[in-house]
């Protein structure tokens, strides 16, 4: 669809005076242009300003379009690729090694302020030269940090943390070639966006499932593993690009059932956090959780969406974020903004969900 078609499908399901049209045309326009148009799941030719449009005309009245307009205006939080670049970028530097840093002044005795000593420091570079870094999934964006780090080795930077047993194997040479006991003294799982953090830690059936408990047990069975890390002397860095404090406190809250005595050696990082006054819950009073409530279809919940413990009305679990991100959007955020195709709902931002329904 056309711009101008677009515009004025928009003027006519808000019902706007021309007044309007040139109070808010130039707002949406910089949105779509800066972020919005670029949602990756969008389908051919689709834009933001249509896509706005179409949603906006299947509330009821006059009214409730007007509370879903200002909600996306004043509420929607858009992480476009360019930001998650740059949080990819500075979690090394900003996060990730200050971290390291105290450790190595902890263990010289050197008083953290004297940074230039610290950074001179034989455990310092020991320290950097033997962390693993990881990528917990395809969003680590492993490829933009690598080039962001130049201080670090590519050959200690991973895509994936299932790494195979050669590549083990030569990871093990090379580390123990440095003489330190252990050979890997920390290990950094990078990840683009935590909502709830049951991907990391959970527990099933009496076991631990989701990805940093995969690894883990991985790291404590394998032998090459086993040979190379130590815990709690080998330290454990969770660092999310994006996450919420509901997440960070779940992962903290699994790695303590999961690593019990060695807990010490475990810390999460975040780039962005998400303040819990962004999201939406049952019972708020800002009017878009009417529409929440109103407007919601039960059919998509199947087996998998139950296991946040809630319907879908604000999200998995509840989540209630009003996010999305610039390749797809949560499902923990609110069911009105990526309603998944086949549902009476119509979405904003469609979301592609990794997990079908098996009927």
């Amino acid at each position: 669809m056309k711009a101008a078609l677009a515009d004025r499908l928009l003027a006519e399901v808000m019902e706007w005076t021309p007044q309007d049209v040139a109070r808010e045309r130039p707002i949406l326009q910089v949105l779509a242009d800066l972020k919005y148009d670029a949602y990756q799941q969008y389908s051919p030719g689709m834009r933001f300003v249509e896509s706005l449009a179409l949603w906006l005309d299947q509330f009821e009245d006059p009214d409730e379009r007007r509370i879903a307009f200002d909600f996306i205006k004043q509420r929607l939080v858009f992480l476009a690729s360019a930001e998650m670049d740059h949080f990819a970028a500075i979690a090394y530097p900003d996060f990730i090694r200050p971290k390291l840093l105290d450790h190595a002044a902890q263990t010289e005795g050197i008083p953290r302020f004297h940074l230039r000593r610290v950074l001179a420091s034989e455990t310092f570079a020991r320290l950097q030269g033997s962390t693993i870094f990881c990528g917990l999934s395809d969003g680590a964006r492993i490829d933009f940090f690598r080039r962001s780090n130049r201080q670090l080795s590519h050959e200690q930077i991973f895509q994936s943390y299932d790494l195979s047993d050669e590549k083990l194997e030569e990871l093990q040479a090379q580390l123990l070639k440095r003489g330190d006991n252990p050979p890997c003294r920390a290990l950094v799982l990078l990840d683009d966006f935590s909502a709830s953090g049951t991907s990391y830690f959970r527990r099933e059936n009496g076991s631990y499932k989701g990805k940093v408990a995969k690894f883990l047990s991985r790291t404590k069975e394998h032998d090459v593993w086993k040979s190379l890390v130590r815990f709690p002397e080998t330290k454990i860095i969770v660092a999310v690009y994006a996450a919420t404090d509901t997440a960070v406190e779940a992962i903290c809250a699994g790695a303590k059932e999961f690593l019990q005595d060695d807990i010490d050696c475990f810390h999460v990082t975040v780039v962005q956090r998400l303040q819990p006054q962004i999201c939406l819950s049952p019972g708020d009073d800002a009017p878009f959780v009417q529409l929440a409530e109103k407007y919601y279809d039960s059919s998509v919940e199947d087996g998998h969406t139950r296991k946040g413990g809630t319907d879908l009305k604000f999200g998995f679990a509840g989540g209630g974020l009003p996010l999305v991100l610039h390749h797809n959007t949560p499902n923990n955020s609110l069911f009105l903004l990526w309603a998944p195709e086949g549902s009476s709902v119509r979405a904003l931002f469609p979301r592609v969900s990794r997990h079908r329904s098996e009927g």
